[in-house]
């Protein structure tokens, strides 16, 4: 029995060890590859996000050839596995007329899909909001029959939903930032800002407001640049700007002395703040990313002085972030390594700024989805696997064809969920057909902290911890035992464990979390 729980835990290792963080997930799609087009139509994919399901939602827009039917924000929805849901909308497309260029996405706690955007008419640029059911449906109840025009601003590039479930909208207006807030009827909140609006300018000509984020405390920190310098603010939760951050709420850098741009932001769970985007010269654009203390100074551990300027032999340029359970940083964009042309591009960083090599062992990843195309969202799903989102389209001399693209990629992290679903299932197969006298055993609390509680046994046993690496942790021989024996784990590093029990030539498994 021994020899049977130690083999299954090492076949399960080595069967994973030949999958490589950063290749192309051949289970999704064709060769991890998901193409996507309409007749007569231009989609594109400028973001992306998913529902609780998994379901993956990509947000962009879509135009029409023939100069009659009306374009607007388009909605797509896939299965996790890269299957475009039919049931969705329209065959699988939800399209909100009118409304202009779809940019940002976020999702609401009841699946609802709230999209942001730009439009235009003869006289003045607005932004745009609309919000779809989990379904496709516009939800009539939202604005004005799902629709909120506003001329306040003139462009919006993020959104985030807070826990009372009001809608931060974040853009600028070409000179300053501009953040509005939203209740979930899509009334302006009259309690944030100056009616529901806040502005912040930093002097410069030009503002691009591009990502916000909401840190537990309800505080709400923003990111762009001016085409030179990148620009930080961060507001209390009632839209004053936070004294505590930077100098007087602001932050400004400019690292490289060169263009600094910065295009999405996200907070580790310590509070700091990690930027990506591109550093550019006159003739070579390359991936910068960025780490900030809570306080708004650089942060001196990571990287070299608090940021990296990534130089590889290609144009690049990071459009998202996303941030691992190990804090591993993973950010996409684009890569121009043939002619003219892009091509999707991730990347992965280590939590200390440095490059992560073990990830397709270079730490980057150049996947031609067409013949010309962009990565503008990426997610990692609940296994860890990593989606990128974008566009696609053929250039001449073929004809002119715009796809939504999606390409799924391992993980590290997928890796170990799969070591867990199979032992689980292990677990369960096993003790079904071998514990008899062991069912009555518990553990508590769990998760546990520094002793787990093992409640049931009634005679000699050995205790084993095992990690997920198949690496034993703790054993211990036990003699008549008896009642409630209290298993010191005080050394074990936080994460995931089974604890075999054996016992009268019997063993029963329990998977349990240390803290």
């Amino acid at each position: 029995m021994k020899i049977t729980f130690t083999l299954i835990v090492l076949c399960f290792s080595l069967e994973l060890m030949a999958q490589k963080a950063g290749t192309p997930d051949s289970s999704f799609g064709v060769d991890g590859k998901v193409l996507t087009s309409f007749p007569n139509s231009f989609p594109d994919c400028a973001t992306a996000a998913t529902l609780s399901d998994g379901s993956i939602i990509t947000v962009g827009t879509i135009t029409f050839s023939n100069g009659i039917d009306t374009g607007g924000f388009l909605a797509l929805k896939y299965s996790a596995n890269g299957v475009l849901d039919t049931t969705f909308g329209k065959g699988g497309m939800s399209l909100v007329k009118g409304t202009g260029t779809g940019q940002a996405i976020a999702i609401q706690a009841d699946d609802k899909i709230i999209i942001g955007g730009y439009g235009s008419n003869f006289s003045s640029s607005f932004i745009s909001i609309a919000r779809v059911n989990a379904f496709g449906t516009i939800d009539s109840s939202f604005g004005n029959n799902g629709v909120i025009l506003t001329n306040w601003g003139q462009n919006c590039h993020d959104i985030v939903i807070q826990k009372d479930g009001k809608i931060l909208i974040f853009g600028e207006d070409n000179t300053s930032f501009i953040t509005m807030r939203y209740l979930d009827n899509g009334a302006l909140d009259q309690t944030f800002g100056d009616g529901g609006i806040v502005k912040t300018s930093f002097g410069g000509p030009a503002e691009n407001g591009n990502a916000i984020v909401l840190d537990p405390q309800g505080k709400i920190t923003v990111a762009g640049d001016d085409g030179e310098s990148i620009l930080l603010a961060r507001y209390n939760p009632n839209g004053t700007l936070d004294q505590s951050f930077g100098q007087e709420g602001k932050v400004i850098s400019n690292l490289t002395n060169h263009i600094d741009d910065i295009y999405d932001i996200a907070l580790q769970p310590d509070g700091k703040i990690v930027a990506a985007g591109a550093s550019s010269t006159f003739n070579k654009s390359n991936i910068l990313v960025v780490r900030y203390l809570i306080n708004g100074r650089l942060d001196s551990s990571f990287a070299t002085n608090g940021f990296i300027v990534n130089k590889l032999p290609y144009n690049t340029l990071s459009k998202r972030l996303a941030l691992q359970s190990d804090n591993k940083i993973v950010v996409c964009g684009y890569a121009i390594s043939d002619s003219i042309y892009g091509h999707f591009l991730t990347e992965r960083f280590l939590s200390n700024g440095t490059i992560d090599s073990s990830f397709n062992d270079s730490g980057y990843e150049i996947t031609k989805m067409d013949q010309s195309d962009a990565a503008n969202a990426i997610i990692i799903q609940h296994d860890g696997k990593i989606v990128l989102a974008g566009d696609a389209r053929e250039t001449p001399p073929n004809p002119l064809l715009y796809l939504v693209a999606l390409a799924r990629y391992d993980n590290d992290e997928t890796k170990k969920q799969i070591i867990v679903q199979k032992i689980k299932h292990y677990i369960q197969t096993h003790n079904n057909a071998q514990a008899t006298t062991l069912n009555s055993l518990s553990i508590y609390p769990n998760p546990a902290q520094n002793v787990l509680h093992i409640q049931g046994l009634s005679s000699n046993a050995k205790l084993t911890v095992v990690d997920f690496n198949g690496s034993i942790a703790v054993s211990y021989e036990l003699r008549a035992v008896s009642g409630v024996y209290n298993l010191n784990i005080a050394s074990l590093h936080a994460g995931n464990y089974l604890l075999k029990i054996e016992t009268n030539g019997e063993v029963v498994t329990k998977q349990f979390v240390k803290e």
